[in-house]
């Protein structure tokens, strides 16, 4: 028996924008963006949330200086200690 799968629908910039708790402005601009280009973006911003944290600063002053959230300086940190093997 196989269970089936649920039809794909389109998600609104809206409704995206809601999910990720962001303006509908960043929805639209991801998603034009090309993935390789967003990764690359991705990573160096991890990397430099890192090198901020390897410098001595908290969480609170590394959100301040990325403009985010200190649970999304949080998540930067760790996802790029993460990709560099780093304890």
């Amino acid at each position: 028996m196989t269970a089936e799968t649920p039809a794909r629908r389109t998600v609104t910039a809206k409704e995206g924008a809601e999910a990720l708790g962001c303006s509908t402005r960043t929805v639209r601009r991801i998603a034009a963006e090309p993935r390789e280009e967003f990764i690359k973006r991705s990573r160096a911003r991890q990397d430099l949330a890192l090198e901020l944290k390897n410098a001595g600063l908290k969480y609170r002053e590394i959100a301040d200086r990325l403009g985010c959230s200190e649970k999304a300086a949080q998540n930067l940190v760790h996802r790029a200690r993460d990709r560099h093997k780093i304890t």
